[in-house]
């Protein structure tokens, strides 16, 4: 499925960012190193072009992943993938303005993002 697909996982809990590498790997995805800032995010989009950008809503440092996306995604043609633990409608209504190709609540259901990718790859 995700053969030659190239993947940027933006996380700042390990064990989420080290699980979804794990299983976006066995489908065929190539994964690169994770980040866990928005501005390390951008940087590393920037350089390394990735296809789908798995998301996190908060991140630590001064960009959330919502500004983090809005950058990537002006500059690169990218599916941004939201994650987030928090489920308010505040939060909500700021991620659907950015066209998103899915939004998935933690703790992830990797069934969740198989569908999201057999939308999107």
């Amino acid at each position: 499925m995700g053969k030659g697909k190239r993947v940027l996982i933006v996380e700042d809990e390990s064990l989420t960012a080290m699980a979804l590498r794990l299983h976006l790997q066995g489908m065929g995805y190539e994964v690169l190193d994770f980040s866990a800032t928005g501005e390390e995010a951008v940087q590393r989009a920037r350089m390394e072009r990735p296809d789908i950008v798995f998301m996190d809503v908060s991140l630590a440092g001064k960009m959330d992943g919502i500004e983090a996306a809005e950058l990537i995604a002006g500059e690169e043609r990218v599916s941004i993938v939201f994650m987030t633990g928090l489920t308010t409608q505040a939060m909500t209504q700021r991620v659907a303005v950015h066209g998103l190709a899915g939004y998935l609540v933690k703790p992830i259901d990797f069934a969740e993002i198989n569908g999201i990718l057999s939308r999107i790859a």
